[in-house]
């Protein structure tokens, strides 16, 4: 599924292979048409053809755009080959930026590295290994506060590894 905003351009591609010819088809015409979930024409209707890659032949390109919020799927078709289809998702606006716009508070997400030659028991438990996580703390603070000295709310993660030669813990959480 391919997701952008009103107006923003996105890529669609398709690559024609002759599977008798075990060869990609190169020099076809590739058609595409958008339309709606149910399957009807937009008005006006989003339509044309795809041109093929001046880099990879039997791949074919087109950028597009759509004006209105919604769920559309996008027909390819060329003749002699099966059609495709790509369901695509246009949002009101940018995600990021109503994300940005409504959140009254700040995070602030802080990885702590073992750093002691000595293990504690929590890290000796955990395995933690030499200048690898060895918590995470997350804070949250209102956008009210002037700083970080006292958070709305905070936490601390726990890293889990295996063994002391991991790079990569298995599980975060759990008591320390």
């Amino acid at each position: 599924m391919i997701r952008a905003d009103i107006n923003e351009r996105f890529p669609i591609s398709v690559a024609l292979v002759d599977e008798a010819a075990d060869a990609v088809a190169s020099n076809k015409t590739v058609y595409y048409d958008v339309r709606d979930m149910n399957g009807d024409a937009l008005a006006p209707p989003i339509s044309g053809t795809l041109s093929e890659s001046l880099v990879e032949p039997g791949i074919y390109t087109k950028d597009l755009s759509i004006p209105t919020a919604g769920e559309y799927v996008i027909y390819t078709t060329s003749s002699g080959f099966l059609p495709g289809t790509e369901e695509v998702r246009i949002n009101d606006e940018n995600i990021y930026h109503l994300v940005k716009q409504n959140r009254h508070y700040n995070i602030s997400v802080e990885d702590v590295p073992r750093m002691n030659t000595i293990p504690t028991v929590s890290q000796t438990v955990r395995k933690v290994p030499m200048n690898k996580t060895d918590y995470i703390i997350t804070r949250i603070k209102s956008d009210t506060m002037l700083d970080w000295t006292t958070s709305t709310v905070s936490g601390t993660t726990y890293a889990w590894y295996n063994s002391l030669d991991d790079t990569v813990l298995y599980k975060m959480g759990g008591p320390n």
